[in-house]
């Protein structure tokens, strides 16, 4: 049984990620605006949302550790990104400056809540 404080973030963050990717699937004006302040086309949003569905699935239904790994991998990389993009242009908007620390913080959280139990559930020798 995984530690309820693991779902709880997981749910949290899958939720969070599920908003970030419908909002750049169906270019929500506010996203193609912050794509626009990174200077970032706005056909790289399609990728971007269908990546986070992608990775919400790999996080829920994988039975391979590894795409779970990418999946979170994929997830950092895309924050620090978003980061690096409003700092590198100077546009740091409220919006957009909070919310991408904030993903950063719910995915290492969840990410480390996940490992910890993959410990404990998973002793050495049993694979």
């Amino acid at each position: 049984m995984k530690n309820k404080s693991y779902i709880i973030l997981k749910v949290l963050f899958s939720g969070f990620m599920l908003f970030s990717a419908l909002g750049e699937l169906t270019l929500n004006e506010t996203v193609v605006q912050s794509m626009v302040y990174i200077e970032m086309p706005v056909y790289l949003l399609y990728f971007l949302g269908v990546s986070k569905l992608l990775g919400i699935i790999a996080l829920w239904y994988s039975p391979y550790k590894f795409l779970r790994e990418w999946a979170y991998a994929g997830f950092i990389f895309d924050f620090l990104g978003a980061i690096y993009g409003f700092i590198a242009t100077g546009h740091l908007v409220f919006p957009d400056i909070v919310m991408a620390p904030t993903g950063l913080f719910l995915c290492i959280l969840t990410y480390y809540y996940w490992k910890k139990d993959d410990v404990l559930v998973e002793p050495i020798g049993t694979r």
